[in-house]
């Protein structure tokens, strides 16, 4: 064989076996990039953008952002069902809906205090009094505020669920026995 033959048939060869290994990477890459794993990436994504940003809004010491503000996904454990109610926290968990996961159940903030819960109550009670200075006003407005969902079905389970094992029904109740909400908590 010629040297110039040899050199096109090594050519050739060289072709075909980048040729096979770049099929072989193109198929694995469409095996693992599924649209049902993109979903879940982006699900991820959704979750952690969340953590991000009430780690955020826990610094920033004049707001009360952190309190209000909640996951606007509809699967947090991203298991395909929305509007679960799925536990959440990791020193005490709650049950929670999942289209609304607030800060204070999932990322503790040392500026609310040991219960984040409890110290949101308070400070949105105090700030919306200190706004219209009226307490039975405030406790309407911080109990419509902070709610369980805005899923029917979800609300329902929320709500059957034992008063001792429920964040809203603890903290953010309109009413304890005579008093309102702000009374409760800085009355």
């Amino acid at each position: 064989m010629k040297k110039g033959q040899q050199m096109s048939l090594e050519m050739i060869i060289g072709l075909v076996i980048l040729l096979v290994v770049a099929g072989i990477v193109i198929g694995l890459i469409f095996q693992f990039l599924t649209p049902s794993k993109m979903r879940g990436m982006e699900k991820e994504a959704e979750t952690t953008q969340f953590i991000t940003k009430c780690r955020t809004l826990c610094t920033e010491e004049a707001s009360l952002e952190y309190c209000k503000y909640y996951f606007e996904g509809r699967d947090w454990d991203k298991d395909g069902l929305e509007n679960e109610l799925v536990k959440v926290g990791k020193i005490i968990e709650w049950d929670a809906c999942e289209d609304r996961i607030y800060c204070f159940l999932a990322v503790p903030c040392p500026r609310f205090g040991d219960n984040p819960i409890e110290g949101c109550a308070r400070e949105l009670c105090s700030a919306y009094y200190r706004k219209y200075g009226n307490l039975t006003l405030a406790s309407k407005i911080v109990a419509d505020l902070i709610t369980e969902s805005a899923d029917p079905g979800c609300k329902a389970r929320f709500k059957s669920l034992p008063s001792y094992d429920n964040w809203k029904t603890l903290y953010f109740n309109y009413s304890y026995g005579n008093k309102t909400l702000c009374e409760y908590w800085i009355g």
